[in-house]
């Protein structure tokens, strides 16, 4: 490392190609002239010094490769390494002037938080308080071009209003920065981002963004409130000495007469809480400046210090050892009855903010309770806020054991804070204390009654004390009513203070401390006296209470007896019931407690004429399935905020039987009995009428004749006449109530439309969404809707998933739209009819909710983006077959849900069965449509499928990877207010690639992470996200703003640093490796299954099956790769094996890998034999073998590359797993590719244990380039390659094990010399010596080590059909072989046809013959096939076969036969001659072969003699 820069030449610096002062290309100025730095080694430290030097406030980031341009000025500095520190970047150490190895590519570059307000001379500015109490408070205001403006006040804080209060001459800032004061809505905003330390002497010497550029709205307006008070060198703002600012200077208070009341005010004029203690001693050091007031005589009234009494001239007999101090308090409880009871706020950084609820318990209460001095914690309740909140507030996880003094000695988790500025309903954390407890008592509502003062507890005297005293404790207590009130210190005398004497209660009083009594402090009385009382504690409501309770409860001012404002009874009197916990549920639960119909309404209360009655507290938690406002748990509220008091409007109207409440026969109230009405001259206009009253639309059908069921009691009404303009039905003409002369065969029956509906939109679940409300349709205001509630209003509807949430009126404007409370909807709730349905007006925004719902949805699935398919048809949902279900089809429904690209097409029921429909089949999508019901398809409702057929996708979600042909790789792109959008690669990083992998599915680490041999990595500055990030939205991504990508270049990522590529699916093919922007190739040189597992573990594809050789899987294009891996197969990541070079390349064949994708074979003696194993949910586990049979291990065999199965084993044969039981009844037929495609129970679902594990024996034999799978080229499986059999010692017996393994009957040949062609790869067998009576042909004994070539690979033809007993290899009963055994064929059918198949078959020539009843003698075995029905063109039998392997009528006297002939019509003499010309040429060709045998054996014979010799010379 060379010196430092200072060292080379005097250096200036500067900024270029960047949007402002602070922000660009980084220059240094040196040797006479202007230099651009290299990027090597620049970072977030170098960046620090350089935005120090030029006053650009704070480094934001430090940017890299010329993101600024290159500037093509000579490149002056490399390596410069800073500490951060420095206070310019000529400290820090570099490489000398000029050398460098860097291209103009490669510029340095810096982005600050802004530029220094008064950098510009050009732009200073004068600055004033406006708005404000007085001179020292107000909206801070610059003067720029004649015009004064505002400052945003984003980011404003104590230090900031601390340098503005210096600049005025107005002292320090006031501790409390809440307060605000708007600016008019035309005058400009000058300056943003404003960013001081607190030492500057004047607000331009603070960074900011540029005069004239900001970005928030007109609500955040910086304001300052400025205090002549402070508190010096004390352990918090608010304690400490006292100084105050006079004469443009600061001095201390004398100490003389200092009290409470005088340490209120300053505790008050600072914006700190109550004031704990006045100090009189130099308790935090003494002053240093002079003393500016003494005595001071408050009254505690005051607002500043200044206004208290006080000599006016300097004081000069008090010196600083008097120096006053005071204590303030940094928690307070705000809005309650007096300073011991509301809502929690704590002081941080100038402002009030409140603690979210739940956030303190019992113990962190008595803290609060114990700090304030306000005796011991009652209650910990949350306060209900509505209305906009500008100011932040807390969720802080405070952890006190209950000792401490205040709430800063507790634990506390990391602070979050959060601005909510949403008009809706929530609640923040309160704290209720009392100054009052009861002591040595049988429960906390009886004993002796201590009052809380001056920091200590003491008692009241007896004198005097009644009943009406004993009241007032027990209210206060929340202790119900006064049983007793005791003297004579019943529950024993106390030993502190007697605080008070002769109490005179009326009763009524809510605390002890508003009776009428003597002084603090002044009695005639000792302990003996002590007051006491008994409470009968407040009386839980509970499903056992009788109905003569205390707690009573009616409706009052109502238009029915089923509608009104709530009274509770309590305290002998009757008051309103509060309604800040009133809602639908506690209405629908009191409508059913009255007898009522259900809920129509939740109104204010003064919605019925408000009384002066009293308001309780009292509240419920109802679930709404309650008979009883008495079962429901209790929810005292502790403050009621809007004091209407709590409403309902119960119908006398109810639809009984129904899917909904909106349907059903009709009954009607009717002197408190329920009864239904006659069918008689009922109508769709009567109908109508019951549907409004309802609230259930204006939209119905009228039915008579007992549609939804008969009702058992009174007819009520008959002939019912309404004109459809009626407001309820008992509007309507009618007969009397109780005359009728129906029965209950004639109920009528109401279907209304539903209280919900959406207007304007393309489909049924699309549109404007509106209500029906008090006889109306009304839309509902779009103040604070959201994807969240629109998605619960999707499924109200029945639609699928919420794709839009649209505000604007988007589908047109419908005037007064009533505003709901958003924040109940989403208290767990599921539908939007359990919403709280009032008017909560008005609708600050004045525009429509609008919402598209899909009709299409994901069931079943791990999330929203996977799952089955199922599609709203005629307001039904169904599923789809999955007959030609493939990725194309699922990519259109990933796209219709907004959840990116699909990853999987599942067929066979994967996420478990539907129950309803199947709508549509033969699915044909292109992957660009919008939507399915855009692709070609079948009718709607026409398939041919089950159930055990339903479609299914798993999709990425909301970010997609595009332009690549791969999931795993391509530019990133995001789902951003309903549209995808691409990321800026600016400050993108390998966190963020390591993010974008892992929520995408592609579970290895990028390779662009690694460094090594040949491995390169990405630099990165300021990352958006952190390593333990599992979703994009976590992080932080500044640069979603449009036209914020100054480069204009997208986020790329490759995620897998492996693929496979030209297979036959995404689990097989070429491996390549991608690496410096572009794929690399693999020599197949010492590649083995080893290596193959990590690459197949790396692609998340399970097991490695096969390593093929040949370049299998094509040549490829691109660089090879010079290295070798040396896996141990236990590698996380293809990366992470050892990679050698190799000495030479042996093998020029590129690297192709076989992965089993979901399915592995486990403890097996070969690669295709042991314990069934299949991949879900991101775990291995086992099948279980109930019903698991051959046609089952046919599939996995097959899915494994491992040729047919021979064994289908039960009980654990392998050894027992230890992972999950995945499967259990697995049905193949055995012909599927796959074992998921079999139909199946649901995943884990099982009755099995280990024990009962499933496995499977597979051949690891095929035939390779024949006519058929039972002819061909003989290849087996070892070491996960595929490879073939010398011809050495090659035989009829031989073959015979092969045809068997294969299943394909009998061997008719075992050719050498590469008959079916020449294989490639390892030649695995040699000198094969079977007895044609094993099972597998690598059970026999043969040679590993041989000198062959593949001109010598040996072949099989093999037979699955014979003809058995005839008097020719040409005749003869017919035999087929199936599942390793050779049965019949029934003769019902039979016919010439299905004989000249077979005769073709075998190279029998035609068919002369079709023989039934057994001609040729009965067999013995099964009888395989029947109704055999051929054209006589096939080229097999099997393709003839109609019905079901072994399903038969049939017993072997039936078994059919064939005779075949070459020739089927000669004459005598002709067939003579012709016979013996065969018989000659036959001759002839018998000597040929024998004597080409001789010469073989010879031949061969030589060769291995040879081999031998060569091998035996070998040292």
């Amino acid at each position: 490392m060379g010196s430092s820069i200072a060292e080379s030449d005097h250096m200036e610096i500067r900024l270029e190609g960047g949007p402002n002062l602070c922000s660009g290309r980084v220059e240094v100025f040196l040797s006479g002239q202007w230099t651009s730095v290299c990027d090597d080694s620049w970072g977030i430290e170098e960046a620090m010094v350089v935005c120090r030097q030029l006053g650009c406030g704070s480094a934001v980031s430090a940017t890299h490769e010329a993101q600024f341009g290159n500037g093509w000025v000579p490149i002056g500095l490399d390596d410069v390494r800073c500490g951060g520190a420095e206070s310019t970047l000529s400290e820090c150490p570099a490489s000398p002037w000029g050398e460098h190895h860097c291209s103009h590519e490669e510029t340095a570059g810096v982005i600050c938080s802004g530029q220094l307000l008064g950098s510009d001379p050009t732009q200073q500015t004068e600055i004033r308080l406006a708005g404000g109490l007085n001179n020292c408070s107000g909206r801070v205001e610059l003067l720029h071009h004649g015009e004064w403006g505002t400052i945003c006040g984003d980011g404003w804080g104590i230090e900031e209003a601390t340098v503005v209060c210096q600049e005025m001459g107005c002292g320090t800032a006031s501790l409390d920065q809440s307060r605000t004061w708007h600016g008019s809505g035309s005058s400009p905003i000058w300056l943003d981002d404003v960013h001081c330390r607190g030492t500057e002497s004047a607000l331009h010497q603070c960074s900011a963004s540029p005069l004239g550029r900001y970005d928030c709205d007109r609500r955040k307006t910086a304001s300052v409130v400025c205090s002549d008070v402070r508190l010096v060198d004390g352990p918090t703002p608010c304690s400490g000495r006292v100084e105050v600012f006079h004469s443009k200077g600061w001095g201390t208070v004398c100490s003389n007469g200092w009290d409470l009341e005088d340490a209120r005010v300053v505790c008050q004029e600072i914006g700190c809480g109550e004031a704990l203690a006045a100090g009189t001693e130099v308790r935090f050091g003494q002053g240093s400046g002079p003393i500016w007031m003494d005595p001071v005589n408050c009254t505690g009234k005051e607002n500043v210090l200044k206004e208290c009494p006080h000599e006016k001239s300097l004081n000069l007999t008090c010196d600083h050892r008097n120096d006053a101090s005071v204590e303030c308090a940094v928690v307070r409880l705000s809005d309650g009855h007096d300073r011991c009871a509301g809502k929690v706020e704590l002081l941080h950084e100038g402002q009030w903010r409140m603690v979210e609820y739940p956030g303190l318990g019992d113990k962190e209460s008595r803290v609060v309770c114990r700090y304030l001095g306000c005796g011991t914690a009652l209650h910990a309740p949350g306060y209900p806020i509505y209305g906009e909140i500008m100011a932040p507030f807390w969720l802080d996880d405070f952890r006190c054991n209950g000792s401490e003094t205040s709430l800063s000695q507790c634990e506390r988790g990391p602070r979050r804070e959060y601005y909510y500025d949403s008009d809706r309903l929530f609640y923040m954390a309160g704290v209720i204390c009392s100054e009052l407890h009861l002591v040595n008592g049988s429960n906390k509502c009886s004993g002796r009654v201590e009052v809380f003062h001056n920091g200590t507890w003491g008692t009241i005297c007896d004198a005097g004390w009644d009943l009406q005293d004993a009241q007032v404790v027990c209210r206060e207590l929340g202790c119900g009513e006064a049983l007793s009130a005791s003297g004579g210190a019943r529950f024993g005398g106390g030993t502190g203070p007697i605080w008070l004497e002769g109490m005179n209660c009326t009763g009524k009083e809510d605390s002890l401390r508003q009776c009428p009594k003597g002084q603090w402090g002044e009695h005639s009385c000792d302990h003996s006296r002590d007051a006491s009382v008994e409470c009968a504690e407040m009386m839980r409501r509970t499903r056992d209470m009788p109905t003569s309770d205390p707690i009573k409860i009616r409706l009052v001012n109502g238009f029915s007896r089923c509608s009104g404002r709530i009274e509770v009874f309590h305290n002998q009197d009757w008051g309103t019931l509060c309604d800040t916990k009133w809602d639908l549920n506690d209405a629908r639960v009191l409508c059913k407690e009255f007898g009522c119909g259900d809920v129509i309404s939740v109104p204010w209360g003064a919605h019925f004429e408000r009384t002066n009655s009293p308001v309780w507290p009292f509240g419920f938690d109802c679930k709404g399935t309650e008979d009883a406002l008495s079962d429901c748990e209790d929810a005292s509220a502790p403050s009621c905020h809007f004091g209407g008091g709590a409403a309902v409007v119960c119908s006398e109207l109810r639809l009984v039987n129904g899917p909904d409440r909106c349907s059903g026969y009709l009954e009607v109230l009717h002197n408190q009995q329920w009864g239904t009405v006659c069918d008689s001259g009922w109508d769709a206009r009567d109908a109508q009428v019951v549907c409004r009253e309802l609230n259930c639309g204006d939209v119905s059908t009228a039915f008579g004749g007992v549609r939804y069921g008969q009702g058992s009691g009174l007819i009520w009404l008959e002939n019912v006449n309404c004109t459809g303009e009626e407001t309820s039905l008992a509007a309507c003409p009618k007969s009397p109530w109780g005359k009728h002369s129906c029965n209950h065969s004639q109920d009528v029956s109401v279907q209304c439309s539903g209280q919900f509906r959406l207007v304007n939109g393309s489909s049924l679940c699309s549109g404007r969404v509106e209500m029906f409300l008090q006889q109306q349709w009304k839309a509902i205001c779009d103040d604070n809707w959201d994807l969240e509630t629109a998605e619960m209003f999707c499924k109200t509807l029945n639609c699928g998933q919420a794709l839009s949430a649209l505000r604007g009126s988007h589908f047109g404007r419908k005037y007064n739209p009533i505003k709901i409370n958003l924040n109940y909807c989403k208290e767990g709730r599921d539908y939007f009819t359990l919403c709280d349905l009032r008017d909560w007006g008005p609708c600050n925004s004045g525009g429509s909710a609008g919402v598209i719902c899909s009709e299409v949805r994901l069931v079943n699935g791990t999330n929203r983006c996977s799952g089955r398919i199922e599609l709203v048809h005629n307001q039904e949902w169904g599923t789809v077959c999955d007959a030609t279900w493939d990725k194309s089809d699922a990519q259109v429904v990933c796209r219709e849900l907004g959840c990116g690209n699909a990853l999987k097409a599942f067929r066979g029921a994967h996420h478990g069965q539907g129950s309803g429909p199947i709508w549509l089949e033969g699915l044909n999508c292109m992957g660009k449509e919008a939507s399915l019901r855009e692709c070609p398809r079948s009718p709607w409702g026409e398939h041919h499928c089950t159930h055990s057929q339903d479609a299914s996708v798993e999709c990425t979600g909301w970010i997609r990877l595009v332009n690549s042909s791969s999931h795993c790789s391509g530019t990133v792109e995001v789902l951003h207010e309903q549209q995808w959008k691409a990321i800026c690669d600016k400050n993108w990083g390998v966190y963020e690639d390591h993010v974008v992998c892992r929520e995408m599915g592609c579970r290895a680490i990028p390779w662009n992470l690694l460094s090594g041999p040949f491995l390169s990595g990405k630099r990165l500055s300021i990352p958006f996200c952190k390593w333990t990030t599992n979703d994009l939205t976590e992080c932080d991504l500044m640069d979603f703003k449009e036209g914020s990508c100054s480069h204009g270049r997208a986020a790329t990522v490759t995620c897998s640093g492996t693929r496979l590529v030209n297979g036959s699916n995404h689990c097989s093919g070429r491996v390549e490796t991608f690496l410096h922007r572009e794929w690399w190739l693999w020599h197949l040189n010492e590649w083995d299954l080893r290596d193959a597992q990590v690459v197949c573990r790396e692609v998340d594809c399970g097991e490695a099956v096969s390593v093929p050789g040949g370049s299998f899987f094509g040549e490829g294009e691109g660089p090879i790769l010079p290295y070798e891996p040396k896996c141990l197969g236990t590698e996380a990541a293809f990366h992470k094996c050892v990679f050698n070079s190799p000495n030479r390349i042996r093998i020029f064949e590129m690297t192709g890998v076989v992965c089993s994708e979901d399915l592995r074979l486990m403890n097996g003696t070969s690669p295709c034999s042991g314990r069934v194993e299949v991949f879900h949910s991101d775990a291995w586990g086992t099948i279980c073998d109930a019903s698991w049979d051959l046609q089952d291990a046919q599939v996995v065999c097959r899915q494994l590359g491992c040729g047919k199965a021979y064994k289908a084993l039960a009980g654990a044969h392998y050894g027992q797993g230890t992972d999950p039981i995945w499967l259990e009844n697995i049905n193949c037929t055995g012909e599927e590719a796959f074992l998921k495609e079999c139909q199946k129970g649901g995943w884990g679902e099982h009755s099995c244990s280990h024990s009962q594990d499933a496995s499977v024996e597979c051949s690891g034999t095929r035939l390779v380039n024949g006519t058929n799978h039972c002819s061909g080229r003989v290849e087996v499986f070892m070491n996960g390659k595929w490879g073939s059999v010398c011809d050495d010692r090659w035989d009829l017996r031989d073959a015979q094990v092969v045809c068997r393994e294969l299943g394909c009957g009998g061997a008719v040949s075992a050719p050498g010399e590469a008959h079916f062609g020449e294989g490639n790869g390892t030649i695995w067998i040699d000198e094969a010596k079977c007895l044609g009576t094993e099972v597998v042909l690598q059970k026999c004994p043969f040679e590993k080590q041989n000198d062959c070539n593949h001109g010598e690979d040996a072949g099989v033809v093999c037979s699955d059909l014979r003809l058995m007993n005839g008097t020719s290899p040409c005749s003869g009963r017919v035999e087929v072989f199936h599942n390793d055994l050779w049965g019949t064929v029934c003769d019902a059918g039979w016919d010439l046809q299905g004989a000249q198949v077979v005769c073709r078959q075998l190279g029998c020539g035609d068919a002369s013959k079709a023989l039934g009843g057994a001609h040729y003698g009965q067999g013995s075995g099964p009888i395989w096939m029947e109704s055999i029905n051929c054209t006589g063109e096939e080229a097999s039998l099997k393709e003839c076969q109609k019905g079901s392997w072994g399903e038969h009528s049939c017993n072997h006297s039936q078994d059919a036969s064939v005779e075949c002939s070459v020739i089927t019509a000669v004459d005598s003499s002709l067939e003579i001659s012709i016979h013996l010309g065969v018989a000659a040429l036959v001759f002839l060709a018998l000597v040929g072969i024998v004597a080409e045998a001789g010469c073989r054996r010879r031949r061969k014979t030589i060769r291995r003699r040879r081999r031998r010799r060569r091998r035996e010379q070998q040292p």
